[in-house]
């Protein structure tokens, strides 16, 4: 078995995000609610505050912890809650995020799962960085044999 996810995911599935909705919630409640002055600077704050989040939450709230076994065949997918087994040949396209940092690749299946029909999850992660997809989205494709 080869586990595909990162160390780091259940830091960024859920640490960061708390980090980050407590961390600068409570940096910002200073100038929301006990500014000197009363203007509309509390509205910038709040409203980076939301959209970061939001974004945080979308990029790295979804993404599983992806196990690979060759032999049977199966990815083993959990979210920490629960585990779900899907079948290789279930996943339909292999492909990844360019520009994001971290890097997410994701599977999307020919029909939904326990999970939906895409499986986002964090690779281990490269020792450069650079624009682009993950080196492991091409692996994996082979893998699959979804070499277009």
């Amino acid at each position: 078995m080869q586990t595909l996810s990162s160390k780091y995911t259940f830091f960024y599935k859920f640490v960061f995000i708390l980090i980050w909705i407590v961390g600068f919630g409570l940096g910002a409640r200073e100038v929301i609610f006990f500014s000197a002055e009363y203007d509309l600077k509390w509205t910038q704050y709040a409203v980076t505050w939301g959209v970061i989040s939001v974004f945080i939450f979308f990029a790295t709230g979804s993404i599983k912890k992806v196990i690979m076994d060759k032999k049977k065949k199966i990815l083993v997918v959990s979210n920490y809650f629960t585990t779900h087994e899907i079948s290789f040949d279930e996943v339909e396209d292999i492909d990844g995020s360019s520009l994001l940092s971290p890097k997410l690749i994701w599977f999307t299946l020919k029909s939904p799962s326990g999970f939906g029909k895409r499986i986002n999850f964090l690779p281990a992660m490269r020792p450069q960085r650079s624009i682009g997809k993950h080196p492991m989205v091409i692996e994996l494709r082979k893998d699959f044999k979804l070499d277009k």
